[in-house]
């Protein structure tokens, strides 16, 4: 029966009860050995109730049936009703005070400081419940989910802020800028790039062609594509190692600063969702004659509060230069908020699992590399409790055994070691040989079989009534195997077979005892 903290209001009356007397409450722990239980207040003037658990159930017991108060003490009485061994019962009861104190109205001072005490015990009980609960990983919350959680190397996920594309733009081409002769050296290649991006137009090209200055003609001599000159075979080309001259227009650069700030609409600043782009990029050329670019943009807060419809995203707080709007043409719906406890509590339980599974395969091969090993059996949540593993190992060093696990074993995962109990095997047959075989020989062959094939045998693993028959059959001129007995003598009981199995549990190991062998022979 489990125990409720009492709370401010029952603390402040059972200390003011002690102070005047009066009827108070009182949980004591029943054992069978014990009867008399000496109560805490006296003088006791009577009992007024007991409840416990009776057979697992809440009962009120009777008194003078099941109970009587002797002096300051209740006793139980022989052949009435007795409260679960181990469990609490709870009385209440009434006791006297000799006088002195007598004024417990409020606002009185006794009162006013047995409250402000009380008070304190209360918040004292609630912080030594809630360090209780920290403890555990079903209970635990906040920080100290977080410290309880890091022992299996986890860490709560942090919010996560909304990021996805925004696009800049302008409904009209960017103004442009006029570049004459500028220079470029002519060294056979079939491309230069011009100086100024966003080419508009290639007005003029000059140079010299087999010493003679000349115009070269757009469309025959070269062409321009990728803001540069591509000289074409066909056409003319300027003598090597001379410098050509390019006239021509191109369109202002209009770049969208990294650290740009957008935002939704809002009419209370407040609500409005901030974005700030995380790379500067260029506006270019695009459909229906609009200059527009797409840019990267995060929210400036983390959370699912950033995750806005395609759309919504329309305004730029501090504008840039030559830009004319603002948009997301997509939803921006990635952002996530901190993981929650029951979330965090989850995602734990199945790493304690794999931690579990991983433990099994590493400890296997751990334990099973010690000096003397001769088997064992790793088991992983074996009363489907996480985080718990047990381990069986026959043979070997027990204290070379508990270091290897305890340099083994995963973060937060408890291993119980324990040695197999030994299931005793006596076997009894007889043997059917060739008269031309020497019988001591062979029953002492079939005997050697057998043993060795029970000794194989690892923890846990079954004794198997056809293999005893086919280790005895291996005998050089073994004819046939009959009334085969198999007896198991375990810690708890004994286990006779002729034709079956004999069944070993994950906590046994057979081993051979007793081999009674008889022999017949046939021509």
């Amino acid at each position: 029966m489990k125990a409720l903290r009492k709370d401010y209001r029952q603390i402040s009356n059972d200390v003011l009860t002690q102070i005047s007397g009066g009827k108070i409450s009182e949980e004591i722990e029943y054992t069978e050995a014990k009867s008399l239980y000496e109560l805490s207040s006296k003088p006791v003037e009577e009992i007024l109730e007991v409840r416990g658990g009776a057979g697992g159930a809440e009962t009120v017991f009777r008194e003078d049936e099941d109970y009587r108060l002797t002096g300051n003490a209740i006793e139980w009485i022989s052949g009435g009703r007795r409260p679960d061994d181990g469990t609490a019962f709870r009385l209440t009861y009434r006791f006297s005070r000799a006088a002195g104190i007598t004024d417990m109205s409020a606002g009185s001072v006794v009162r006013t400081i047995v409250e402000a005490l009380s008070r304190e015990i209360d918040h004292l009980y609630s912080q030594m419940e809630e360090v209780y609960r920290s403890g555990f990983l079903d209970t635990a919350e906040g920080e100290a989910l977080d410290m309880v959680v890091s022992l299996l190397g986890i860490s709560r996920k942090p919010p996560r802020p909304s990021s996805g594309i925004v696009t800049f733009g302008r409904t009209s081409e960017p103004e442009t800028i006029s570049t004459t002769e500028e220079v470029h050296l002519y060294d056979g290649s079939d491309e230069y790039e011009l100086k100024k991006p966003l080419v508009d137009q290639v007005e003029k090209v000059e140079g010299t062609v087999d010493g003679s200055p000349q115009t070269f003609e757009e469309g025959s001599d070269f062409i321009v594509a990728d803001d540069s000159i591509h000289w074409l075979p066909e056409g003319r080309t300027p003598d090597q190692k001379t410098v050509f001259r390019v006239d021509y227009t191109s369109f202002q650069e209009i770049e969208v600063p990294k650290g740009s700030s957008v935002s939704t609409f809002s009419t209370t600043p407040e609500d409005a969702r901030t974005f700030t782009t995380v790379e500067a990029k260029a506006l270019a050329p695009a459909e229906e004659e609009r200059w527009e670019a797409d840019v990267p943009v995060v929210c400036d807060e983390p959370g699912a509060w950033g995750n806005v419809l395609a759309g919504t995203i329309t305004v730029m707080p501090q504008p840039v230069p030559g830009i004319e709007y603002v948009i997301n043409k997509g939803d921006i719906t990635n952002g996530v908020e901190t993981e929650t406890d029951a979330e965090l509590r989850e995602r734990a339980k199945h790493a304690l699992e794999f931690a579990g599974r991983a433990t099994v395969s590493s400890l296997e091969s751990a334990l099973g590399s010690i000096e003397g090993v001769r088997s064992l059996l790793v088991e992983d949540m074996p009363d489907d409790v996480p985080g718990i593993v047990r381990v069986i190992v026959d043979g070997g060093d027990p204290e070379r055994i508990s270091e290897v696990i305890d340099n083994t074993r995963a973060a937060g995962i408890k291993v119980e070691f324990a040695r197999p109990t030994t299931a005793y095997i006596d076997v009894s047959f007889l043997l059917t040989i060739s008269a031309d075989r020497d019988p001591v020989t062979a029953m002492s062959e079939a005997e050697a079989a057998v043993r060795s094939y029970i000794s194989s045998l690892g923890i846990g693993d079954d004794v198997l009534y056809s293999r005893i028959l086919d280790a005895a059959l291996r005998v050089p001129d073994a004819i046939d195997v009959t009334r085969v007995k198999v007896v198991a003598h375990k810690e708890s009981e004994v286990m006779e077979s002729e034709k079956e199995n004999i069944p070993i549990t994950n906590q046994e190991r057979a081993e051979p005892r007793n081999m009674e062998i008889d022999f017949d022979t046939r021509d």
